[in-house]
């Protein structure tokens, strides 16, 4: 299939990109499985390795701070935690390797609650494994969000963007770029305190939209 680009780090092309990240886009009705257009970037990222790219697939979010479903739930490989449903990151994992994708190629980011957490958690903790540079797959009008305000913030290493298919196209909320901008200005320096800084407002101004009725994604 053929992929669009969406640039990011000036001159960055597709055939000098080593990993793919992609954030969550939300868990189906009972918090186990993922949603259509997750499940769309999912795909997306299959084709986009399989093309050639030597790097892991970083799967990477837990649930939205206003994501209420699932029952207690564990991941084989952290039995001393519980989660709420299934992790988005698992969920995308599962769907991976079912399609035949080496273990060793798939990585979990399973902690994150908004797209600036799941960038600066794959950056900070070591996911990718190295410092080459990445692709972030999502759909268009969320791509733009990250690629014009949170990953010049988040990342520190080059990107760009791949479109993942969606059946009705929609811009971004205003709201929503507003928000990650606000969680992503001014962050700690140091990477544990920017991390649990950004979880700490992700989870406060989210919760607050949903309290003021504006529908909105993270």
């Amino acid at each position: 299939m053929g992929f669009e680009v969406l640039p990011g780090t000036p001159g960055l092309t597709l055939d000098q990109v080593a990993h793919i990240l992609v954030p969550g886009r939300g868990r189906a009705a009972d918090g186990l499985g993922l949603t259509p257009l997750g499940a769309a970037r999912v795909t997306v990222a299959a084709e986009l390795h399989r093309s050639g790219l030597g790097g892991v697939i970083v799967c990477s979010g837990y649930k939205s701070p206003i994501d209420g479903k699932g029952t207690p739930w564990t991941a084989p490989d952290a039995p001393g935690e519980t989660f709420q449903g299934m992790p988005e990151a698992d969920a995308m994992r599962d769907s991976l390797l079912a399609s035949g994708f080496n273990p060793d190629v798939v990585r979990v980011e399973r902690r994150s609650v908004d797209t600036v957490t799941n960038l600066l958690r794959c950056e900070n903790e070591g996911h990718f494994g190295d410092d080459r540079p990445v692709a972030i797959v999502s759909q268009r009008a969320h791509l733009r969000r990250i690629l014009a305000v949170i990953a010049p913030r988040a990342l520190r290493r080059p990107y760009l963007g791949v479109v993942a298919p969606e059946p009705l196209p929609l811009p971004e909320s205003r709201l929503a770029a507003l928000i990650s901008r606000m969680i992503v200005t001014g962050l700690p320096r140091d990477p544990a305190r920017a991390i649990a800084s950004a979880h700490r407002r992700s989870e406060l101004l989210w919760s607050s939209a949903r309290l003021l009725g504006k529908r909105t994604y993270h």
